[in-house]
């Protein structure tokens, strides 16, 4: 006759539950850590697209007055700092390459304070490129981010150069 086999209960705390529950938290923190800076950026980015949009609808007399443009500048300035964003050494652009392609652009730090060691600096260049086809067209703007040490890697490079 076969006896039952009796199995021994596992217990609520074991080693896989440990470790579930340290990769839990440590995850949480990471994202404690981490999230703030992204969100910023997805802030920063909707600030430059609504100067962006602000400056084409009004482009002819913007293109016209650089005075508008140096104040629309300084309000981008503003409410980019106003969330949060505390770099002495951040640069804002609102740059006219002709009267049918214009840049709004950020460039910042942004500082994550690690636990254990220093703290770690994100750098981030986030840039509006807007363009036209000819006066009197829709502008299409789109976002991009820029990484600042490939800049001048798209150029050609001129074999005859020493």
């Amino acid at each position: 006759m076969n006896e039952p086999v009796k199995y021994k209960k596992p217990r609520k705390f074991n080693i896989v539950v440990i470790v579930i529950l340290a990769v839990l938290i440590g995850g949480g923190y990471v994202l404690w850590i981490y999230i703030p800076a992204y969100f910023r950026k997805g802030e920063v980015m909707r600030v430059l697209d609504e100067t962006s949009s602000e400056f084409t609808g009004q482009a002819s007399r913007m293109l016209a007055e650089p005075k508008l443009v140096d104040h629309m500048l300084s309000e981008m300035r503003n409410d980019i700092e106003e969330l949060g964003v505390q770099d002495p050494q951040s640069e804002y652009w609102i740059e006219v390459d002709d009267d049918d392609q214009i840049r709004f652009g950020a460039l910042y730090s942004d500082w994550i304070d690690l636990p254990f060691g220093e703290p770690k600096e994100v750098v981030n260049e986030l840039e509006i490129l807007c363009t036209r086809q000819g006066r009197g067209t829709a502008w299409t703007c789109e976002g991009r981010e820029l990484d600042s040490a490939n800049i001048g890697d798209e150029l050609p490079v001129d074999p005859n150069a020493p």
